[in-house]
């Protein structure tokens, strides 16, 4: 992809910012967590988890300076100056609980990973490059998600409940993080080779990745399981009316 085109691209400019302000408000609701998670494992592995995320972010913020032209404010390139913000709703307020931590783990930075694998070969070199060491570091943080719900869950009782309540809670808005299947800018961006997958097909390699552990600990999803296909689909309306498209987040 020449200069140019980076400089003048919209649809690519919105989903590194994203990626991006995501990253770096998971970074900052993990932080909390290094002196309150239940054990003393927990606390290191959310330390250690807190800096590869907000690693992640500064890698990724620099990659806005090449969006500069006049349809996109140059205020919103620096997080210190950004008023925009990209982080999903439930991330603007402080996790409740250590649920809330590991299930935003489980769900959100899964879905984000799964994002950057679909540009593991993207033509936008920059987000290549960076998609395929973020992919490396994120394989301990699923193993890690997974090793704490399946421990939550089993544990039954209200840890159990709260681990679902917040799952109910951050569900609808993870998968309408990958943004309606018709929506023009991600089409683009897999015209363009930038990514690999639509919406839909993002949504689908998701499901695939976290509906297994669930439907193992007998934790309902409303999915499906298309035979013919072979793959995992929402069983429900996503609530696309509180949908935010320049946010990318529920209203």
């Amino acid at each position: 992809m020449s200069a140019t085109t980076r400089i003048n691209h919209p649809a690519l400019f919105a989903i590194l910012s994203s990626l991006a302000d995501n990253k770096q408000a998971v970074g900052r609701r993990y932080a909390y967590w290094c002196n309150g998670a239940p054990a003393l494992e927990a606390a290191v592995a959310a330390a250690a988890m807190a800096q590869d995320e907000l690693g992640h972010a500064r890698t990724l913020y620099p990659l806005l300076e090449d969006f500069t032209q006049a349809a996109i404010d140059p205020a919103q390139i620096e997080p210190e100056t950004r008023t925009l913000h990209y982080q999903l709703s439930f991330l603007d307020t402080e996790f409740a609980g250590w649920s809330d931590f590991v299930i935003t783990n489980f769900l959100l930075d899964t879905a984000l990973t799964t994002l950057f694998e679909a540009a593991q070969d993207s033509s936008y070199e920059p987000l290549r490059q960076r998609a395929r060491k973020i992919i490396q570091e994120e394989r301990l943080h699923q193993m890690h998600a997974e090793g704490w719900v399946k421990r939550l869950a089993k544990a039954g009782g209200a840890v159990r409940a709260a681990l679902v309540n917040s799952l109910v809670h951050q569900w609808d808005e993870t998968l309408c993080w990958f943004g309606p299947n018709d929506e023009p800018g991600m089409h683009q961006l897999v015209q363009e080779g930038i990514i690999n997958a639509t919406p839909n097909e993002l949504r689908s390699r998701y499901l695939a990745k976290i509906v297994p552990t669930l439907s193992s600990l007998g934790i309902d999803v409303p999915v499906t399981f298309n035979a013919a296909s072979k793959t995992w689909q929402n069983g429900q309306p996503l609530p696309w009316g509180r949908w935010d498209a320049s946010s990318r987040r529920l209203g």
